[in-house]
């Protein structure tokens, strides 16, 4: 018979992705080593464990997706391919010594704070407790898969797979393959099974925005230079100034953004020759306003012969194939998903109360919010990583984790150094700094379309719209009026 286990620990970390690695290092610089990394999956990573689709890479130059405390000399390629990022955070759990307080394959399906004795009471989801004082959400948005919302789904009869979900091994050579989804995603995945397929429709609701790609290999000098002292630290530092000189693309009539529009408009004309094509895939919103894609292959792979670009919207999914709104029958024998992420409800597979028996969700309804994209009012003791409006067009996320980071510990600090039971962000600093951020958002590039940025009301949920060195300003140091302790 199993026998529920009960353990007390100073931190609980939910997620091994970059912000849980990046937390459970920062602890164990600092000395504390009670603490434990609960991670659903049964291999850290986060993001780059769920997304193992051919042709997975990060859209940000490899020096930038890195930390500042460990920039990674092994990288092969400028834009690094999925298995690459996966080594690298491999590396850093080895390196800093966190596989002892990995706890994989569990999840957490309940999390309630317990006033008096100031604690988090998590329930896992094999019926063990884990109490702990601080309690710190790692998740991030990207982490669980979106299905498209389409009648007959799944009574689909061929192979249904979601991009996030990639099963190992799943080889669709020589089948007629429909992917749903023009995002980065799907610019990565239709070039890779378009060489072996033998048909691929891509079904598009909206062309996107596609610049060219300025990836490289990294030759034996370079990784001879990298791993001189302080050569990875340097190259890292002038990737985050010149993705950092990038923000000014999303600012309107600003010369990067000029610059950005003319490029996009030159790379879709040199690389799709076909007029007819290259108006239906040309975007109607302005650039910015979803997320741009960086690729060289995605335009070419869509006018290779065994590849189609549907426009027509999708009717039903029937057990043969897919249904387009012209009545055209698109007959398939594998539907790849690459719908993204619930990036609305990141959460809602965990119940999560805090002080008076709110819940997060109740705390939610109008909307998701955070002090900063870290905390959230009457959850004392609980820390977002990667949480409201801390998402980035620009640059590379680690640069909002390490501040993001910093930020948590010194208020734990805080509170072991007062001797209090628990902090939590004050209600009226929360909901100014809230609506001072929808006053910069609105009129924004990221207000004039529909993207995953925005929740259903149109409210823009998910983008920081400044610069990270200001944000970083906001963050590093917690301002301590802006939280009460009990």
């Amino acid at each position: 018979m199993h026998v529920a286990r009960e353990i007390d620990v100073e931190v609980a970390i939910l997620g091994a992705g970059m912000s849980g690695l990046c937390m459970g290092i920062q602890l164990k610089r600092r000395g504390v080593e009670d603490f434990i990394l609960i991670e659903k999956s049964a291999g850290l990573g986060g993001t780059w464990w769920d997304n193992r689709y051919p042709g997975a890479q990060v859209d940000v130059p490899a020096p930038a997706y890195s930390f500042s405390f460990a920039p990674n000399p092994h990288w092969t390629h400028r834009f690094a391919d999925a298995p690459e990022i996966l080594a690298y955070q491999q590396r850093l759990a080895r390196d800093h010594g966190l596989a002892p307080h990995l706890r994989l394959g569990h999840a957490i399906v309940e999390a309630a704070f317990e006033a008096v004795a100031g604690r988090w009471r998590l329930t896992l989801n094999d019926g063990s407790i884990v109490r702990a004082r601080f309690f710190v959400c790692s998740t991030g948005p990207l982490s669980q898969p979106r299905w498209p919302d389409i009648p007959g789904l799944h009574d689909f009869g061929g192979r249904l797979l979601h991009t996030a979900r990639w099963p190992a091994g799943a080889d669709l050579s020589g089948l007629r393959i429909g992917v749903i989804g023009t995002g980065s995603t799907a610019s990565q995945l239709v070039p890779a099974l378009a060489q072996k397929a033998a048909h691929l429709a891509l079904f598009q609701r909206t062309p996107n925005w596609v610049l060219p790609r300025v990836d490289r290999h990294y030759g034996r000098l370079d990784r001879w230079l990298m791993h001189l002292p302080g050569y990875a630290r340097l190259a890292r530092g002038a990737w985050v100034q010149v993705l950092e000189m990038g923000r000014r693309g999303f600012d309107e009539g600003s010369l990067a953004r000029r610059l950005m529009v003319r490029a996009a408009t030159a790379h879709l004309r040199r690389q799709v020759p076909d007029p007819q094509l290259r108006e239906r895939l040309t975007p109607r919103y302005p650039l910015g306003c979803k997320r741009i894609i960086y690729s060289n292959d995605y335009f070419p792979a869509l006018a290779q012969p065994q590849c189609a670009l549907v426009t027509a919207p999708i009717r039903e999914i029937t057990p043969d194939g897919v249904v387009t709104a012209d009545g055209r029958a698109h007959a398939l024998d594998a539907l790849v998903c690459a719908t993204g992420f619930d990036t609305t409800r990141p959460l809602a597979q965990l119940r999560i109360t805090g002080l008076d028996g709110r819940t997060l969700e109740d705390a939610w309804r109008g909307g998701q919010r955070a002090y900063l994209g870290l905390t959230v009012p009457g959850f004392p003791n609980f820390f977002l990583m990667l949480g409201p409006n801390t998402g980035t067009g620009h640059t590379s996320t680690l640069l909002f984790i390490e501040p993001q980071v910093q930020h948590a510990l010194a208020c734990m600090q805080r509170v072991r150094r007062e001797g209090r039971r628990w902090i939590s962000v004050r209600a009226d600093v929360a909901a100014a700094q809230a609506e001072a951020l929808q006053q910069r958002l609105a009129g924004s590039v990221w207000s004039q379309c529909s993207s995953w940025y925005r929740d259903p009301s149109g409210r823009i949920f998910a983008i920081w719209p400044g610069f990270t060195r200001e944000y970083v300003r906001a963050v590093r140091r917690p301002d301590e009026s802006a939280y009460e302790l009990a």
